[in-house]
C-alpha cells in the first residue's frame, strides 16, 4: 500500500499540492468529514472494494475524485487500476506456449474476498476461464498472508499436486516464502517448477525474488489517479469531461523463472528429499 501512496504524494507534490493521508478504519465517516469542511481539492480512494460505501458519498461531493482500484459502479468517478483479467490470461498463456499443463495459481486469503476485493477474483476467474480454453489443469486456491501457515500452505500445495509444473501467485507472502521452502525440498526454479508472481518490482528488489512476475504498477496507478485529479480540480472544462475508466495492461517482467517443464519434474519432484546440509548466517542484521 506505501507504493500506492508514494505515487499519489510524490505526483501530488510534483504538481504543487499537500497530501492529507487518512487512513480512519470507519473510511465513510472519514471521507464525509473531510468534503464537508472544505478541507481539501479532491480525494484519491485506495483499496477499493466491490461494493465501497465510501463512493456514494464521493460522489456526492463537491470535490472530484478519482479511485486506484476497480469498483463494481464505476458511475460518476475516474477509475485506475491494473487490467487484472488480463493478467491472468497472460500467466496461463505464457506456461501454455512453454508445454505446462497442470498449474497452481495461489491468491490472496480468503478475507480479502470477502471484504470485497475484487482484483482478487478478477484475475483468478480469467485465469481459471483461460486454462479452461487451453485444456490446462489449474488448481486455484486461497493464500495466506503471514508466516508459517504460508510455508506451510505452499509445502501443502506442492504435496498435494505433485504433477503440476508451474506456479502462479498474486499472493506477496505467499512469493516472499516460497524461495526458503523451494530450498528445503530441494526444487530447482525453473527446471523442476517455473514461477510467475504478480507484484511490483520494488517488491520484487526488497525480496530479491528471483521470478518473473507481472509489473503491477503501484507508482504509476498512484500517480495517473493524482493527475487526472488535479486536471479537474484545475480546469472548469475539464471537470465536465465525461469520467474514465483506465486499465494498465500486464507487463511480464523476465527473470528467467519459467522454462518448459522436464519429461521427469513431476516424478523427480516426488522422489526428491529435503538437503542435508545447512545454511547458517552469523549477519544477524539480515536474514538467515
Amino acid at each position: 500500500m506505501m507504493q500506492y501512496i508514494l505515487g499519489v504524494t510524490d505526483t501530488a507534490r510534483d504538481l504543487g499540492y499537500d497530501t492529507l493521508l487518512v487512513t480512519e478504519a470507519d473510511g465513510a465517516r472519514a471521507l464525509r468529514r473531510i468534503t464537508d469542511s472544505r478541507m481539501v481539492d479532491g480525494v484519491v480512494l485506495m483499496n477499493i472494494a466491490q461494493e465501497d460505501s465510501r463512493l456514494p458519498i464521493l460522489r456526492a461531493a463537491p470535490q472530484p475524485g478519482a479511485l486506484v482500484g476497480l469498483p463494481g459502479d464505476c458511475s460518476g468517478l475516474d477509475v485506475f487500476d491494473l487490467d487484472f483479467e488480463e493478467a491472468g490470461r497472460v500467466m496461463v498463456d505464457h506456461l501454455h506456449r512453454l508445454g505446462h499443463r497442470e498449474l497452481i495459481l495461489i491468491s490472496q486469503p480468503e478475507h480479502v474476498v470477502e471484504r470485497g476485493g475484487a482484483y482478487v477474483w478478477r484475475l483468478r476467474d480469467a485465469a481459471l476461464e483461460r486454462a479452461r480454453q487451453r485444456g490446462v489443469t489449474l488448481h486455484a486456491v486461497y493464500g495466506e498472508s503471514r508466516q508459517p501457515a504460508v510455508g506451510r500452505l505452499l509445502n501443502g500445495l506442492l504435496d498435494a499436486y505433485p504433477a503440476a509444473t508451474g506456479l502462479l501467485i498474486n499472493n506477496e507472502a505467499a512469493a516472499a516464502a516460497l524461495p526458503s521452502v523451494t530450498y528445503a525440498r530441494g526444487l530447482r526454479v525453473p527446471e523442476d517448477l517455473s514461477v510467475i508472481g504478480r507484484y511490483s518490482a520494488e517488491f520484487a528488489a526488497t525480496f530479491s525474488l528471483p521470478y518473473s512476475f507481472i509489473e503491477s504498477a503501484p507508482d504509476r496507478l498512484g500517480s495517473m489517479a493524482v493527475r487526472q485529479l488535479v486536471r479537474r480540480v484545475e480546469s472548469p472544462a475539464a471537470r465536465n469531461e465525461p469520467f474514465v475508466v483506465r486499465f494498465i495492461s500486464p507487463e511480464l517482467v523476465s527473470f528467467g523463472s519459467t522454462a518448459p517443464p522436464a519429461p521427469d519434474s513431476p516424478s523427480g519432484r516426488r522422489a526428491r528429499t529435503r538437503p542435508t546440509r545447512l545454511y547458517v548466517s552469523a549477519n544477524t542484521g539480515g536474514f538467515g
